[in-house]
């Protein structure tokens, strides 16, 4: 049986998802996703891959987090202030 990582690996070359859908996938807390993902991003570069990351973006003012580094969801938007945040999109480009 693999392990939650290398599940969320094979996931992540097969397909593109946020966090919310690998917690219901995985059955794992989504505060879990953002730890194995974090811990992926390390592991597979040393396989030459590398974590693909589409960006948070709020939803009020369409203000791009792409220059975030932090895998975790940001509470609110640094321009608007609103709280209505798209989710970011992961996958694993081989």
């Amino acid at each position: 049986m693999a392990t939650i990582r290398q599940q969320l690996i094979e996931l992540l070359q097969n397909q593109e998802v946020n966090a919310r859908d690998i917690s219901q996938i995985l059955s794992i807390r989504e505060k879990e996703v953002y730890d194995h993902l974090e811990h992926i991003n390390r592991s597979i570069r040393t396989k030459g891959q590398k974590l693909l990351v589409s960006p948070f973006q709020c939803l009020g003012c369409g203000f791009l987090f792409k220059d975030r580094y932090r895998f975790d969801r940001p509470g609110r938007c640094p321009h608007c202030k609103e709280g209505h945040i798209r989710m970011a999109t992961y996958r694993i480009e081989k």
